[in-house]
């Protein structure tokens, strides 16, 4: 399905909602909420780069529990 995404739309305006974090990372942008507020905005790897970031400690705890072998689907993240 990302193949279809990247090839298909690569002009269009995507949304996407996704539960594996690594799909994401060639978007422009993140939009991550948490119960429905804007937590963060920005590109992925500007996100990545700041340790401070929400989405920097949700990608890397999502990494570290998919290499323990744990289901990344029922993880919970709160923020400071």
């Amino acid at each position: 399905m990302q193949g279809v995404i990247r090839e298909h739309f690569f002009s269009h305006t995507v949304i996407a909602v996704a539960h594996k974090l690594d799909a994401i990372l060639d978007f422009d942008k993140v939009a991550l909420m948490d119960h429905g507020v804007l937590v963060e905005f920005d590109s992925p790897y500007a996100l990545l780069s700041d340790p401070s970031s929400a989405f920097h400690k949700l990608y890397h705890s999502t990494q570290a529990q998919q290499q323990d072998g744990i289901d990344t689907d029922e993880i919970s993240v709160t923020t400071d």
